[in-house]
């Protein structure tokens, strides 16, 4: 097991590390930081007047030295950090489109860490959802997407399990990475019928047990509240420190119904989500 942890300076950056470390103290495996230099963007093409190409020059040269800075700045932090924590620490700076680069990175990991606020362009814009969200599509690997605030240290799980190939892909990644161990888990289910998501939780309860011999209680979710709006409110009720989810993006439907599920929690959700896409 091994788990990226991709760096930027944010809120949400720094939450996202103190929970790599500690999920990452509780499988005793080690960490690898990465912080990008998105050098394209940076110096790319422009119009420029008569005489702005010297500027230009410099402009981008001045920009390329702050990027450079701040990313040194943020892994000697990072690596700081970990070694404090008795972990094993490995940092990497990058130039590069960021997104491209940390799916190359990740290829090499098993999960990856990072804040919701992520934002690699920050010497050219102001926000950077892009690259969150093609990283997000793309990445084939669990991903746990931390808000700023978000405390390490969950003691208990819920999994929001439908039964669809998204939702057995996300359980079974989940179990598989060991992030479920000594934690209280809860496979929720929502629907209009309580019995008929009572009999849904409890079948991905089974499976749990059958395949990973991991131990789940089973939560059935009735309620005439918006989607995102009643499973946040029974992560809360549960006092759940992490959500586990499945993303959905194989068909139009899925996009449309369960697609804008995943990203409102994604959102909303004031702790980590773990979600395979």
């Amino acid at each position: 097991m091994s788990i990226l942890v991709c760096l930027e300076g944010s809120a949400s950056s720094a939450s996202a590390i103190a929970c790599a470390i500690d999920f990452a103290q509780a499988l005793a495996t080690p960490l690898t930081g990465i912080a990008i230099v998105d050098e394209p963007d940076i110096v790319a093409a422009t119009a420029t007047g008569i005489g702005g190409a010297s500027y230009r020059k410099d402009r981008d040269a001045t920009l390329l030295a702050d990027a450079h800075a701040h990313a040194a700045v943020w892994l000697h932090d990072f690596a700081a950090r970990g070694h404090a924590a008795g972990l094993s620490v490995r940092t990497l700076e990058l130039e590069g489109r960021p997104a491209e680069m940390i799916l190359a990175e990740l290829a090499r990991h098993d999960v990856a860490v990072f804040g919701r606020d992520v934002n690699f362009r920050f010497e050219t814009q102001e926000s950077d959802r892009y690259t969150r969200d093609r990283i997000l599509r793309r990445a084939g690997k669990p991903l746990i997407v931390v808000p700023p605030g978000a405390a390490p240290g969950a003691s208990s799980v819920i999994m929001m399990y439908d039964g669809s190939a998204a939702a057995i892909r996300a359980l079974r990644s989940f179990a598989t990475s060991g992030l479920g161990h000594g934690r209280k888990i809860y496979v929720a289910t929502l629907d209009d019928d309580g019995a008929t998501a009572f009999e849904r939780a409890s079948q991905g309860c089974e499976l749990l047990r059958r395949e990973f011999a991991v131990a789940a209680s089973p939560e059935n979710i009735v309620s005439a509240a918006p989607v995102v709006e009643a499973l946040l409110e029974r992560r809360a009720k549960l006092g759940a420190g992490l959500i586990v989810l499945g993303g959905y993006v194989p068909s139009p439907l899925a996009r449309l119904v369960w697609g804008s599920v995943t990203h409102g929690v994604l959102a909303l959700s004031p702790v980590p989500v773990f979600v395979h896409y």
